[in-house]
């Protein structure tokens, strides 16, 4: 998981793709978090985001360096683990700000499941990082 939080780390922002009834929903996210070798992200509990997760867990995240992009495929679930949480608001300042604690239930924080992983390169040139065949 290291080669996609540091390839998603070093495009500053990226965009998390919900299912939206029908349609695709995204949004540009720059916070995300490394914890024993698997990822997570956070939101509010009531915003559209939430409510398209808590329907369908099926997400898409792509982002854009120098040239190349990376497309990930993944399922959320929910995490309620109170170190895994003050870890995320810990390292990422305006959460903390907008949260407070680990122990706030408006926090929602996903552990992202990745299905697949791939860095796309310029001449249809792609590599799989995730499953490692």
């Amino acid at each position: 998981m290291s080669q996609i939080y540091n390839f998603l780390n070093d495009c500053g922002f990226y965009y998390l793709l919900t299912i939206d009834g029908e349609y695709p929903s995204g949004r540009p996210i720059s916070q995300i978090l490394e914890k024993d070798g698997r990822l997570y992200f956070g939101t509010r509990v009531g915003k559209a985001m939430h409510k398209q997760l808590t329907e369908n867990n099926h997400v898409a995240l792509i982002g854009f360096n120098k040239g190349r992009w990376i497309r990930i495929y993944a399922n959320v679930i929910e995490t309620n683990d109170m170190t895994t949480r003050e870890q995320y608001l810990n390292r990422i300042s305006q959460e903390v700000e907008r949260f407070g604690t680990a122990e706030n239930p408006a926090l929602i924080v996903y552990e992202l499941q990745v299905v697949k992983a791939a860095i796309h390169s310029p001449g249809d040139q792609v590599e799989i990082i995730f499953p490692k065949e």
